[in-house]
């Protein structure tokens, strides 16, 4: 990846996402009017099967770390449902199939 390249990757990193919806269209049109021909198909799907590096990969992310297992806890169990009803439901329905 060219230094150019990971400069603009770090300032689309700041806009919002609507604006990084803006640009997008900006560069497929202007890439449309460029060349009305139809895309090399086996040069996309040899760059697709090379893959990138873990590198390059978090580059193009924003990964974030979970420092506790509470982080990813989700409150969204019905409080009228009981855990044990659904585990008797799922053991009915696990000796109903076997």
């Amino acid at each position: 990846m060219t230094p150019q390249l990971v400069a603009a990757i770090a300032a689309i990193q700041t806009l919002s996402p609507t604006e990084r919806q803006q640009l997008l269209q900006i560069l497929t049109q202007s890439s449309d009017s460029a060349s009305n021909s139809q895309p090399d198909l086996s040069a996309l799907s040899a760059q697709f099967w090379q893959g990138i590096s873990l590198q390059q990969l978090r580059a193009t992310q924003t990964p974030t770390t979970v420092h506790s297992l509470k982080d990813l806890a989700a409150d969204f169990w019905p409080t009228e449902d009981s855990i044990d009803d659904f585990l008797f439901f799922l053991r009915q329905q696990r000796q109903a199939v076997s």
